[in-house]
C-alpha cells in the first residue's frame, strides 16, 4: 500500500493513503482523535470511485508522525490479537 506525504508542517500532516478504502483512514482517524494532544484529525475522499483517502492530523502538541506510527502499531496489535482469538475459534 502507497502513503504519500501531502503537507506537513510542525504540528500537522495530511497524507494520501492510496490502494485504499476508506476503512483505514476512519479507523486511524478515530484511534487519532482518543488522544488528548489531538486537536483535529479526520479523513476526506475527494470522490468515492476515483480518490484515494486523505487524513488530516492537527496537533495540540507534539510530533503528528511519531502520534501516527503509534496508532498504526496500536491497530496493528488489535488486528494481530483479533486474527489469534479468530483463529482459536476456527479451529
Amino acid at each position: 500500500m502507497e502513503a504519500k506525504i501531502l503537507t506537513e508542517e510542525k504540528n500537522a500532516i495530511e497524507i494520501e493513503i492510496g490502494d485504499a478504502d476508506q476503512s483505514l483512514a476512519q479507523l486511524l482517524a478515530e484511534k487519532l482523535n482518543s488522544s488528548k494532544d489531538v486537536e483535529f484529525a479526520a479523513f476526506k475522499v475527494d470522490h468515492p470511485t476515483l480518490g484515494y483517502p486523505r487524513l488530516i492530523l492537527r496537533m495540540k502538541k507534539g510530533d503528528p508522525k511519531k502520534l501516527m506510527l503509534e496508532k498504526l502499531e496500536e491497530i496493528r496489535k488489535e488486528v494481530s490479537d483479533f486474527k489469534a482469538k479468530f483463529l482459536e475459534l476456527a479451529k
